[in-house]
């Protein structure tokens, strides 16, 4: 039997998506958030000559998310399956952007195990 998927289906799997990638979003600022001892991220990095600017061409795949355990880690890591270009855009605030690992943008902590973490 075949099914017919409807606009309103649609737009709640749609409306479901951009909920997961705010909560992949969210998650990733709070911990970041969290790392820097609650001092606020602008702040926190201003005085260290950081720059916020995005530097994005993420090009490596996203990590499979059944390899994750926890609801959390397999939201975020579909999030960033399906919509690779809105995570490129956003500053990481845990810090990776530094050695060792010089992330481009959100979108790279995706692309290891550190956005599970």
């Amino acid at each position: 039997m075949k099914t017919h998927t409807t606009s309103r289906g649609r737009r709640i799997r749609r409306r479901a998506s951009r909920l997961a990638i705010v909560a992949a979003i969210a998650a990733v600022v709070a911990a970041g958030w969290a790392a820097s001892g609650g001092r606020g991220g602008l702040t926190s990095h201003a005085g260290h000559g950081r720059s916020f600017t995005v530097k994005g061409g993420e090009r490596r795949p996203v990590l499979d998310p059944l390899r994750f355990r926890g609801a959390g880690a397999i939201a975020a890591y579909t999030a960033a399956q399906r919509h690779p270009e809105a995570m490129d855009q956003v500053f990481c605030y845990c810090q990776c952007d530094r050695p060792p690992f010089f992330h481009k943008s959100l979108l790279s902590c995706f692309t290891e195990d550190h956005g599970a973490s």
